[in-house]
């Protein structure tokens, strides 16, 4: 689901990104996104597509009676950022990516890195290893000018068998800042 909205100078709006989810004896994983935006005049962001993982004994490292994988990736295009309405090619950005728990386990680490440069008339920089989603705000890569189709891929850590099967879920937002 994408939200275009337009807001004041000096406003901003974040965009939605991931829900996990354990379910059973399984893990759901899914990733949702929205756009996030800065001014009126100014630049546009939006963040598409998802992630979704299920976790069960498949994934178990030895077969019964042994512990899950730790680590899960998603596809190198989960998630596809467009950066819209700067002035020109120079026109200087940076997104920022924080996350905002809702059910969400103390062991479990959310990733995101960069895969793509995106396509355009701008450039793009940094993000292109990981970087672990906090509740802080954090300087995830930066760039000029209008670009789209920044591939975002995420990484799941820390499951295990001895977390509970709950419905787990956390969101992670991005935000883009004039700069």
């Amino acid at each position: 689901m994408v939200h275009n909205t337009r807001m004041k100078p000096g406003w901003s709006r974040d965009s939605t990104i991931s829900t996990l989810a354990l379910m059973g004896r399984a893990l759901f994983v899914a990733v949702l996104l929205l756009p996030a935006l800065t001014r009126v005049e100014a630049i546009d962001i939006s963040a598409t597509g998802g992630w979704i993982e299920t976790i069960d004994a498949s994934d178990l490292v030895s077969g019964a009676g042994s512990n899950l994988i730790d680590t899960y990736e998603s596809a190198s295009d989960a998630t596809n950022i467009d950066i819209s309405d700067t002035v020109n090619k120079n026109d200087t950005w940076r997104v920022d990516v924080r996350k905002v728990d809702g059910i969400w386990h103390g062991d479990f680490s959310l990733y995101a890195r960069r895969t793509s440069n995106g396509n355009g008339q701008g450039s793009v920089s940094g993000g292109l290893s990981y970087l672990e989603i906090v509740t802080a705000e954090s300087e995830f890569l930066s760039g000029a000018g209008n670009l789209s189709n920044i591939d975002v891929q995420y990484q799941l850590t820390g499951m295990s068998v001895s977390v509970s099967p709950l419905i787990y879920n956390t969101t992670a937002v991005f935000t883009v800042v004039d700069i």
